[in-house]
């Protein structure tokens, strides 16, 4: 798999302003580039193989495949063998999800990627035909329709993930629930220029007593989570990528190449070059 430069699919071309959601039905007859974007993507496989590269790693695709990609994601897809994989392609803003589903969704994880059962999960694919119908001719009330779909697919998406029964297990309180919200915040909005105050605000708490709650909780303070968050999407990046060590600094959320530079070596003993080429080594061998 040869690397590309990632592309950067907006807002205003593929979601619009109208509806913030837009469904596509496409066919990847080969490879669809590296590329992310502004707004969230999820795909329903309905015919063929293939394989979706997501942050560097890749996952196996197949008739029933659902996946779920996060503006904080990277992916590229290749179709593979004699049919042309065909699929559903929902792209969202965040907005359409509301703080109960995010809270759900994105706890233990941040992307997905499930395998529904063609015979007996046919629910799903009717969610979508439905989300299709409506979005072809948008008659009265049909936002409050699809966005109705629209959630019952990510949360049939939930319970088919590993996540599940361990988020129904957990017994939290309103404190931690209220860290969480900001844990969640964060893994999706990294890339910014994000501010403790941000994340305090999420949480619905006063900054100073958001950060000593935060360590206590995630065990590492505010700062550090939130560049352990950037640094291993720059990881991911300059495996899977070959955008300039400068783009991937600025990319991944930090403000200068001096201090992306010194805190990457911090944590992979070796600076973004060396450790490009250390895994382009590994490959070869």
């Amino acid at each position: 798999m040869k690397k590309k430069e990632p592309i950067r699919l907006l807002n205003d071309r593929y979601v619009g302003s109208t509806f913030p959601l837009q469904m596509y039905s496409q066919v990847i007859d080969s490879h669809f580039d590296v590329h992310w974007h502004e707004f969230y993507e999820l795909c329903y496989i309905l015919k063929g193989n293939g394989t979706n590269v997501i942050n560097g790693l890749p996952v196996s695709l197949r008739e029933g495949s659902l996946f779920l990609l996060t503006p904080a994601d990277f992916h590229e897809i290749y179709s593979v063998g004699h049919v042309p994989m065909e699929l559903y392609n929902i792209v969202f803003s965040e907005e359409l999800l509301t703080g109960e589903l995010r809270s759900l969704l994105f706890a233990g994880q941040t992307a997905y990627s499930v395998q529904f059962d063609k015979e007996n999960d046919v629910s799903v694919v009717q969610e979508f035909r439905r989300i299709e119908a409506e979005m072809g001719v948008r008659t009265t009330g049909y936002p409050i329709v699809v966005k109705g779909s629209l959630e019952r697919i990510l949360v049939e998406m939930f319970r088919k993930s590993s996540a599940a029964p361990k988020e129904r297990e957990r017994d939290i309180t309103q404190h931690a629930a209220s860290i969480r919200r900001a844990l969640i915040y964060m893994q999706h909005h990294f890339r910014e220029e994000l501010k403790l105050e941000d994340a305090a605000r999420e949480a619905q708490m006063a900054p100073n007593y958001f950060s000593a709650c935060f360590k206590k909780t995630a065990g590492i303070s505010f700062q550090h989570y939130l560049q352990e968050l950037r640094i291993s999407f720059a990881s991911s990046l300059l495996r899977a990528s070959v955008l300039p060590v400068t783009e991937i600094c600025f990319a991944s959320g930090f403000q200068t190449l001096t201090h992306f530079e010194r805190v990457f070596k911090q944590k992979h003993s070796k600076s973004p070059k060396a450790y490009r080429q250390s895994f382009e080594e590994a490959l070869t061998q």
